[in-house]
């Protein structure tokens, strides 16, 4: 499977956390990467893509660049997770680690 949720425990874990959101990072931005990011989304989970964290091949319909755009920029943000620069993320990792003390 492609999603990191399919089969694997990874949602009922978080949920044992209580954790709320999820960083994915990863390759195959239009596999693997898309199937993760949208089954977070359905889970319920507030996703986040770190800008740059994740990359793809040329296909037969788009050369990887545009695949990348395609779903950083256009398929991801404001509907399934946030994609927002590794400064941001870095940000909320500190402030998780003060909530966390």
């Amino acid at each position: 499977m492609n999603s990191a949720f399919c089969r694997t425990g990874l949602k009922e874990y978080l949920l044992g956390k209580r954790e709320k959101q999820v960083v994915m990072v990863g390759l195959q931005t239009d596999f693997c990467m898309d199937a993760t990011v949208k089954s977070a989304f359905e889970n319920g989970f507030e996703g986040i893509v770190p800008t740059g964290a994740n990359s793809t091949v040329d296909n037969v319909y788009m050369d990887k660049e545009t695949t990348w755009k395609f779903y950083n920029e256009f398929m991801w943000p404001k509907r399934y997770a946030k994609c927002i620069g590794m400064e941001e993320v870095l940000n909320l990792f500190e402030n998780y680690a003060i909530i966390e003390k």
